[in-house]
């Protein structure tokens, strides 16, 4: 970033402090060429925690929220884009309300102060997402909100200018478009305000992905700089550059690793181990079906909480996820802070119960009552 994007570096980031870029160091160390590194997408919503907003690590609030109807209101309590727009276009709306930027389409270097914004959700929009909403709930990055008061309150803005907003927004709502080119509108808050449940959270704009990155063939090899492809060497998902043009379409970070990863997988050819692993308090040979498990209480579980040694329940079984917990996509935090107890609440929240049959060989087996 300092070097291809220094402008950005002040900017909080999705992604946590694992994310190093170290895949790129070493393979350019052994000669591979690197392609579109300035190239940076910037998300428009990553939730500000007003327990803690100034940490450059943001959660991501996904394009779900605007999509059953979330709507983007600045600091006066007025909308100012299209909300369904695509994340570049959205984000420039926020980042114009900088005036350097709004001049230069360009982030001013010295600049740390990044505009945020209040992202507010209906009652029937909650419902329509409530999965997300939920979870986003619990981690207190939304606030339940009863009536248009109690909504200017929180913002902090003059009650007559959230209700004249929203009022504006049914409008163009039964017009079936407003003055940004919206033309989808679900979620739309109930017509009396003051009876509205709203959900409301604090959001900025984040970096998010690098479409930039070593070089490779279609067949997942690492090219060099002058394009030959290094024996060897192979890359599979955000590492590798060159795949998604100026600005990555969402969901195809998890496509581009999944295909790729497929591709380079089936061409390599992987030993066999026939050594001994240990799992939970007995042992199986690996690649064989033999798996222990054993009961576990409450109060053994709950002495497995630290960040070493973390064990999680879900939907009434016992995980070992201490080694797993630096490879959670979200990072490890969310692991860390369910060590020793019953996390299905949080996991169902986001996950269906079905990924957990990756992770048998961690069980260590069904949780029962003490």
């Amino acid at each position: 970033m300092a070097k291809y994007r220094p402008e950005l570096l002040g900017f909080p980031a999705t992604a946590g402090d694992f994310s190093t870029g170290d895949g790129v160091t070493l393979a350019t160390a052994l000669g591979a060429g690197i392609v579109d590194m300035e190239k940076v997408q910037i998300h428009p919503t990553g939730w500000v925690d007003p327990k803690d907003p100034s940490n450059p690590s943001k959660i991501l609030a996904g394009e779900l929220m605007r999509g059953v109807g979330g709507i983007l209101i600045n600091s006066e309590g007025e909308r100012f884009c299209n909300e369904l727009g695509t994340r570049a276009y959205v984000t420039d709306k926020m980042l114009s309300h900088d005036p350097f930027y709004a001049k230069s389409k360009t982030w001013e270097e010295s600049n740390d102060n990044l505009p945020t914004f209040s992202l507010v959700i209906s009652s029937s929009a909650a419902e329509d997402g409530k999965k997300h909403v939920d979870h986003y709930t619990h981690k207190g990055l939304l606030t339940r909100l009863e009536g248009v008061s109690a909504l200017a309150t929180w913002m902090a803005v003059d009650e007559e200018q959230v209700r004249s907003t929203l009022q504006q927004y049914q409008q163009d709502a039964e017009a079936g478009a407003d003055s940004w080119g919206k033309t989808s509108f679900r979620g739309v808050p109930q017509k009396d305000l003051d009876k509205e449940v709203f959900y409301a959270g604090t959001v900025t704009p984040v970096l998010h992905y690098c479409m930039g990155g070593i070089t490779i063939n279609n067949e997942g090899s690492v090219l060099d700089q002058n394009g030959t492809a290094i024996p060897g060497l192979h890359a599979a998902g955000e590492v590798s550059g060159g795949v998604h043009g100026n600005n990555r379409l969402g969901g195809n970070s998890l496509l581009e690793c999944t295909v790729y990863g497929t591709i380079v997988g089936k061409k390599i050819t992987i030993k066999p181990r026939a050594t001994t692993v240990s799992i939970g308090s007995g042992s199986a040979k690996a690649g064989s079906d033999e798996h222990q498990t054993r009961d576990v209480t409450r109060a053994e579980l709950s002495e497995h909480s630290s960040k070493e040694d973390c064990w999680i329940a879900i939907d009434g079984r016992v995980y070992d996820l201490t080694d797993f917990a630096e490879e959670h996509p979200a990072g490890p935090a969310s692991i860390h802070e369910l060590g020793g107890q019953d996390g299905t609440v949080e996991f169902l929240a986001i996950h269906s119960i079905g990924i957990m049959e990756d992770f048998d060989d961690v069980l260590i087996g069904p949780l029962v009552v003490d």
